[in-house]
C-alpha cells in the first residue's frame, strides 16, 4: 500500500493502549490513533471520532463486538490467546478461597478448553450482556467466592463489590495478529476500491451503457444513475438466452426507442454474470414502421385510465370473460361496432396477462402502408420473430385479401401465436357479432371471442355515463357543470350513437365547454346533435321498431336474421339470447357467421 491506513484504537484498560503504542512502532503503515474506553464508553469515543476519516477500528472482547453492532466501519477484535487464559490461571493458581472465571464467550469458550486439557478444575460462568455482570457477581459472592477471572468490565464490577479480581489481558502477540489482520483487510479494501474504479473508468471510456446482473437477475452494475424499470424488465426477459454462454447481439424497441444490445457471460471465480452493452436512440415514425406501435405496461395503463372505460364502469360488465382469456394462451378476437372500446379492452387484457411486463405491440392494419407491410414480415428485428409480447392487430378488415392471406400464414408458419399473445379486433356493422374477416381468422387459428355491445343497446346507462364524464371534464373546466336536465338526457339516451363511445364522450365535451350555465340544457344537445347526423346514426325508429322480415330469402338467412335480432334485442348476450331461441351456444355461433 502506497499510503499509511488509519486505525482507531480503543483500548478497555490502560496497560493495552501501553502495549498498543509499542506494538505499532514495528508498523510504519499504520497511523494509529489510541484511547481507553470499555463498552458504552469506548462507543461514545468511536461515535465522537467519526470525523477522523478511519479505515478500521481495533478493540477487544465486549467493547469491540458492541462496536461491531454500532459502526459501519470494519472492526477488528484483539483476540484473547490460550496463552492469556493460562497466564491468568497461573496468576490466580495458589489463591486460597473458592475462584471463578467470568467472562463472554469469547473468552470462556478458550478456558472452557483450557481447563480440560490441563485438567484443571475452576467455575466457569458465561455472561451475554454487561447488564448480566453484577448479578452474576452477586451471587457468586453470595456463594462464597472471594477471587474472579475476568475481562474488564467484569473486572470493574468486582472491585466495586470488594472480590479479588484477575484481569484476563491480551499479550503482544495478540496485539500483532490484529494490526496484521488489520494491514491485510484494508489492503484487500483498497485493491476492490481500485478495480472498483478501474472498471467504472473502462465502462464509462465506452461507446453507450451497461448493465451486469447476477444468475439470480438481481442489478449487480450499472451506469446509467436511474435505470427505467421497463429497461430493466427487458433486458431480465433476454437473461435465460444470454446466459447460455455466446455472445448475441439483439436490437429492441421500448417506447420510441430502439437498442441495439450486445450481451456476453461473464464468469469470474465461482460468480457468473451477463452483461448487456447497449446504446439507445429515437426512432423517429419511419416508413418501413408506420402503423407499428410499442407500449410498455405504464403506457397502456395511461393510455386506458385517459379513456371513458376506466371510469364508464363498463370495463366491469367483461370481468369474467377477461379472467377467463387470461387463464388461456389461445389467440382472441375482440368485436363489436366502431368506438365502442376494442383498444381499451385490448389493453386490461394486456395490463392481466402474465406477459404484462414485455411490450405490447400494436399493429393498426389500416395504417400499414407497403414498407411497414415488408418490414412486418420480412425484417429479422419485426416484432412477429420476436417472442414473449402482446401482438395487437387493430382493425383486420382494412387488410386486402392478399394480405389477409399472407398474414395467416405467417402467423402460421412461425408460430407467433404459440411464442407470443396474439389479439385481433374487427369492426362490426349493426346487428353482426363478427365480420367476414373477423370470422376468418376466428375459425383458421381457433380464436377465443370477446363481443363488445353498443351504446345504443344500453341507453338506460347513459345518465350516469353523462355524470362521469362532466366530473372528469370538470378537472379542466374554468366551471363547473353539475349535470344536464331530464329532456337533454332523453335526447341522449335516444340518439343512436353509430360511433359509440368515441363520439359520446367528443359529444359530451363539446356539450361542456359549449354550455352557458352550469347545467347542460335540451337546446344544448339539440345543436350537438344536429352537427352529428351526417356521421350516419341510425334514424329514430331504427332502433325501436324492428324492420319486418323479409321472407323472400333462404331459411339460413331468415334464421341467421332472426338470430342476430334476438342477440341485440339480449344486449350481446348470447346465452339469453340463445335459451330465448331454444338453441345451444354454439348453434347460435354458427347461426351468426356470414354465409359465403
Amino acid at each position: 500500500m502506497n499510503h499509511r491506513i488509519r486505525v482507531l484504537g480503543i483500548a478497555p484498560y490502560e496497560g493495552m493502549k501501553t502495549l498498543m503504542s509499542s506494538v505499532v512502532a514495528d508498523y510504519p503503515q499504520i497511523d494509529l490513533t489510541l484511547f481507553v474506553g470499555d463498552m458504552e464508553q469506548g462507543l461514545e469515543i468511536a461515535r465522537s471520532n467519526f470525523h477522523g476519516d478511519y479505515d478500521v477500528v481495533i478493540s477487544r472482547g465486549g467493547t469491540a463486538k458492541m462496536l461491531q453492532k454500532n459502526l459501519a466501519l470494519p472492526v477488528i477484535e484483539i483476540d484473547i490467546s490460550m496463552y492469556d487464559i493460562l497466564c491468568a490461571l497461573k496468576l490466580a493458581d495458589g489463591l486460597t478461597g473458592k475462584t471463578a472465571m467470568v467472562s463472554f464467550a469469547n473468552i470462556t469458550s478458550s478456558a472452557h478448553l483450557l481447563c480440560d486439557l490441563m485438567k484443571y478444575n475452576m467455575d466457569i460462568y458465561t455472561i451475554d450482556s454487561a447488564e448480566a455482570v453484577e448479578p452474576t457477581l452477586r451471587q457468586l459472592q453470595k456463594n462464597d467466592y472471594q477471587s474472579i477471572l475476568c475481562d474488564m468490565i467484569s473486572n470493574t464490577t468486582a472491585k466495586r463489590l470488594g472480590l479479588n479480581s484477575f484481569l484476563i489481558t491480551s499479550g503482544v502477540d495478540s496485539i500483532r495478529k490484529a494490526f496484521d489482520q488489520a494491514l491485510l483487510l484494508c489492503r484487500s479494501q483498497q485493491r476492490l476500491r481500485d478495480e472498483n474504479q478501474f472498471f467504472r473508468q473502462l465502462i464509462q471510456g465506452q461507446i453507450g451503457q451497461t448493465m451486469v446482473f447476477d444468475q439470480d437477475g438481481n442489478l449487480f452494475l450499472s451506469t446509467l444513475d436511474d435505470p427505467k424499470p421497463e429497461l430493466l424488465e427487458l433486458l431480465r426477459r433476454d437473461l435465460p438466452e444470454s446466459q447460455l454462454g455466446a455472445e448475441r447481439r439483439i436490437t429492441r424497441n421500448l417506447g420510441r426507442m430502439l437498442y441495439a444490445i450486445r450481451a456476453r457471460r461473464i464468469s469470474t471465480g465461482s460468480l457468473t454474470y451477463t452483461a448487456f452493452f447497449f446504446d439507445a436512440r429515437k426512432t423517429p415514425l419511419s416508413p418501413n414502421q408506420v402503423g407499428i406501435r410499442f407500449s410498455t405496461r405504464p403506457e397502456a395503463e395511461n393510455a386506458f385510465y385517459s379513456s371513458i372505460f376506466s371510469f364508464a364502469g363498463s370495463i366491469s360488465d367483461y370481468q369474467q370473460d377477461i379472467e377467463h382469456i387470461s387463464q388461456s394462451t389461445a389467440p382472441v378476437m375482440v368485436t363489436g361496432e366502431d368506438g365502442t372500446g376494442k383498444e381499451s379492452i385490448v389493453s386490461v387484457l394486456y395490463m392481466r396477462s402474465p406477459l404484462r411486463n414485455a411490450p405490447l405491440v400494436s399493429i393498426n392494419c389500416s395504417l400499414l402502408n407497403d414498407k411497414s407491410w415488408a418490414f412486418l414480415l420480412e425484417h429479422h428485428n419485426s416484432p412477429l420473430a420476436d417472442q414473449g409480447n402482446t401482438l395487437y392487430f387493430a382493425s383486420i378488415d382494412a387488410l386486402s385479401e392478399e394480405r389477409r392471406q399472407q398474414l395467416l400464414a405467417v402467423l402460421s408458419e412461425m408460430d407467433v401465436c404459440r411464442r407470443n399473445r396474439v389479439i385481433f379486433s374487427c369492426v362490426c356493422q349493426p346487428g353482426e357479432y363478427t365480420s367476414a374477416v373477423g370470422s376468418l381468422f376466428m375459425d383458421k387459428l381457433c380464436c377465443l371471442s370477446l363481443y363488445l355491445p353498443p351504446l345504443r343497446q344500453m341507453a338506460e346507462r347513459i345518465p350516469a355515463l353523462v355524470n362521469l364524464s362532466l366530473s372528469h371534464l370538470n378537472v379542466d373546466l374554468p366551471r363547473q357543470i353539475v349535470g344536464a336536465d331530464p329532456e337533454a338526457i332523453t335526447l341522449l339516451q335516444n340518439f343512436q350513437w353509430p360511433h359509440n363511445y368515441t363520439q359520446f364522450r367528443r359529444v359530451i365535451g363539446e356539450l361542456a365547454v359549449t354550455a352557458t350555465g352550469s347545467l347542460i340544457t335540451a337546446e344544448n344537445v339539440r345543436q350537438a346533435l344536429r352537427k352529428e347526423r351526417h356521421v350516419g346514426a341510425f334514424s329514430p325508429c331504427a332502433e325501436n321498431a324492428a324492420a319486418p322480415l323479409n321472407l323472400n330469402r333462404t331459411l339460413d338467412e331468415i334464421s341467421q336474421d332472426v338470430a342476430r335480432r334476438v342477440v341485440e334485442e339480449s344486449g350481446g348476450n348470447q346465452t339469453v339470447a340463445a335459451k330465448r331461441l331454444g338453441i345451444s351456444r354454439t348453434t347460435l355461433w354458427r347461426l351468426l357467421q356470414p354465409k359465403h
